[in-house]
């Protein structure tokens, strides 16, 4: 009799994950250039590279694989799931943690969506649409200089949901605890909101600090599409330097459809007394077969201090540029 059961479990077990929709799928990134990490602080020569080199900082996007899956559980619900490998270096190896990027369960329905796990901030997923490049591992403008409005990076044991669209708005709220995160670990609450009307699309975020050490972050950001060109204007404020926090300053961005190819850049300025940061970002890229991109990059940093406010061994200007193949499966 318990081994019918058990038996019957399996069977069971594998008729719902035949049932269920996953898919496979992931992105590689290879290229030939340095980033602005590789020139100001590692004082690196070009070369080539996997987007998941010196900690995914190389390249356009970070090279990864990754599997999700939906399925239908009755009552208009559907349970959701994502694991994402972190970047995958021109070794093979894949930077740890190696599910680093991704790695939440979730519910959805009319209601909207609920995750919890291993996630983007939710200040990322409500302003990343207003970097027209990506937010380029290697040269990004708001990324260098620490006022993009998406900043807040990726965290575990996040509880978030994400509202439906309702007349062009949506609205997503997250929530981690301080739990067993550690000496001086804090509860962080964020919160993200956007909304577009045909041409015109605004946003706003926000999260409390993560640590008593650190501090709390906001951002707003607007663009506006104009056909012939797209522009974009953002302010992010991350605390002051000199105490824990990233610094405040606006990042404005074009990109405009030349030819068949995209063309833009942003100009990033941290205002901060303790950093005086200033990054350019150009970039072309076109889509030249089915999933497959091909981008050219460049990106210049630098501080208006005597020494470099992260690492006085380090350069207080620099360059980065790179040449390279995006393909997505």
């Amino acid at each position: 009799m318990k081994k019918t059961l058990i038996t019957a479990a399996v069977l069971t077990a594998f008729a719902g994950a035949a049932s269920a929709q996953v898919t496979l799928y992931g992105l590689i990134d290879a290229s030939y250039g340095k980033s602005l990490l590789g020139d100001v602080f590692l004082n690196q020569k070009a070369d080539f590279h996997s987007g998941g080199d010196n900690g995914n900082s190389e390249g356009n996007s970070t090279t990864r694989v990754g599997i999700k899956g939906s399925t239908d559980v009755g009552s208009g619900l559907k349970a959701n799931f994502r694991f994402e490998s972190n970047g995958i270096t021109s070794d093979g190896d894949i930077n740890n943690p190696t599910i680093g990027r991704q790695a939440w369960l979730g519910l959805s329905g009319g209601f909207g969506e609920v995750r919890l796990g291993r996630q983007d901030s939710v200040s990322f997923q409500t302003m990343i649409d207003f970097d027209f490049n990506g937010a380029s591992n290697g040269v990004s403008a708001g990324g260098y200089a620490a006022v993009g409005p998406w900043l807040p990076g990726r965290q575990s044991r996040s509880l978030q949901y994400i509202s439906p669209s309702i007349a062009g708005a949506t609205v997503q709220l997250g929530f981690q605890p301080e739990g067993n995160g550690g000496p001086g670990a804090e509860n962080v609450f964020s919160a993200g909101a956007k909304f577009g009307a045909g041409p015109l699309v605004v946003g706003a975020s926000m999260e409390t600090k993560r640590t008593d050490t650190s501090k709390g972050f906001w951002s707003v950001a607007g663009s506006y599409d104009l056909g012939i060109v797209k522009a974009s204007l953002s302010y992010a404020d991350g605390g002051k330097f000199v105490d824990g926090g990233t610094g405040k300053g606006i990042v404005a961005g074009l990109v405009a459809p030349v030819a068949g190819f995209n063309v833009g850049g942003h100009y990033a300025v941290n205002s901060d007394d303790n950093l005086k940061l200033t990054s350019i970002e150009l970039f072309v890229n076109r889509e030249i077969f089915k999933n497959t991109i091909a981008y050219v990059e460049f990106g210049d940093w630098k501080t208006d201090l005597a020494t470099n406010p992260y690492d006085p061994a380090a350069k207080t200007s620099g360059t980065g540029a790179a040449v390279g193949i995006i393909y997505v499966f």
